[in-house]
């Protein structure tokens, strides 16, 4: 985006709020559902205050010299130009404050920004344009009209994307669910046989985690995995993919990397995980490690079957002591699968 279309948000964000107006927070950072759930509620929010705004200008426009709905509810306004300011838009002040969350700075919401950022430039020519001549120019106003129905278009894709990402997500962990895991993983093994790119998956079991429950209870093993995905998902390459697979289990695809490269990657999550205690309350940190089996997809094998050579790997890792990775690595073993520890 260019410096032209920040410099408003950022001025917004500098602005004091107009009396009796609360400005708006941060995106949640308790988990990347938590976040959506947030984006979702901002955007709404958006939709209704823009509707609010475009009848106010109109008004000021048509009728300048009446009072307006908020004047006769005893607010002060300085000047009925002041509708334009972005202190009476949270969206403005919103963006500015959060735009360099990960699932803001992307080109859709940026391109919003940008719209959102016109529509009030335009509004405010308008305004200013009547104030000083007592005349509507016709081509700003069809441009703030056209600028407020792509304002409008722009907020409604970005939901419906936002609701659909949402359907893929585990609520409890913000990692993707087990249902988008089997279509993502079934297309990538297709991609690596067509292109004879190598890919790998990997099964994390939490070590002992069933202790955690039993212990400190079920709302202290939900901080336990919010914290592991939030690390998974922060230290894994930004192409590869986490699900939760069930209970303490998460599964990792990562695309284009043989066993050497995956033994490295998971390595590295290995460690960060145990060097990584989640806080439980405000004095107390609970120690917590992964068990770590990977298996490279194969032509010969299904989707299910890459996934128990991957167990059989995590089995051997729980077998060896835990808090360790282990790979498997004979595309010809036919020995069963054996139900590991938890």
């Amino acid at each position: 985006m260019s410096d032209r279309s920040q410099s408003a948000p950022d001025k917004a964000a500098a602005k004091s709020p107009a009396k009796g107006h609360k400005m708006p927070g941060s995106v949640a950072d308790g988990g990347m559902a938590d976040a959506e759930r947030d984006i979702l509620a901002e955007l709404d929010k958006a939709l209704g205050e823009h509707v609010a705004l475009l009848l106010r200008w109109n008004r000021i426009l048509v009728l300048p010299d009446s009072p307006l709905p908020s004047d006769v509810d005893g607010n002060d306004h300085d000047h009925d130009h002041d509708a334009t300011h972005h202190h009476d838009c949270d969206f403005g002040a919103w963006y500015a404050i959060n735009r360099h969350n990960r699932l803001i700075d992307q080109p859709a919401m940026h391109a919003l920004a940008t719209t959102h950022q016109q529509l009030h430039e335009s509004a405010k020519r308008l305004i200013e344009g009547r104030e000083l001549d007592g005349e509507v120019d016709p081509a700003e106003f069809d441009m703030m009209a056209l600028r407020a129905e792509s304002f409008f278009s722009q907020l409604r894709r970005l939901e419906r994307a936002f609701r659909t990402a949402r359907s893929d997500v585990d609520p409890l962990t913000g990692t993707y669910n087990r249902q988008t895991m089997l279509g993502d993983l079934n297309a990538e093994r297709e991609r690596a046989i067509r292109t004879g790119v190598p890919t790998a998956i990997a099964l994390v079991d939490l070590d002992h985690f069933k202790a955690v429950n039993d212990t400190h209870g079920h709302q202290t093993g939900d901080m336990v995995l919010q914290s592991i995905a939030g690390i998974l998902q922060s230290h894994v390459r930004p192409f590869d993919k986490v699900y939760r697979y069930g209970g303490e289990e998460f599964l990792i695809c990562l695309p284009n990397a043989d066993m050497t490269q995956c033994a490295r990657v998971l390595e590295r999550l290995r460690r960060v995980v145990e060097a990584s205690p989640v806080p439980i309350t405000e004095t107390t940190t609970l120690p917590v490690t992964a068990s770590i089996g990977a298996a490279p997809m194969t032509k010969g094998r299904s989707v299910e079957q890459i996934i128990e050579k991957a167990d059989q790997a995590l089995y051997a890792a729980k077998q060896g002591g835990r808090n360790r990775v282990r790979v498997w690595r004979n595309p010809d073993d036919k020995k069963p699968a054996k139900k590991h520890k938890k």
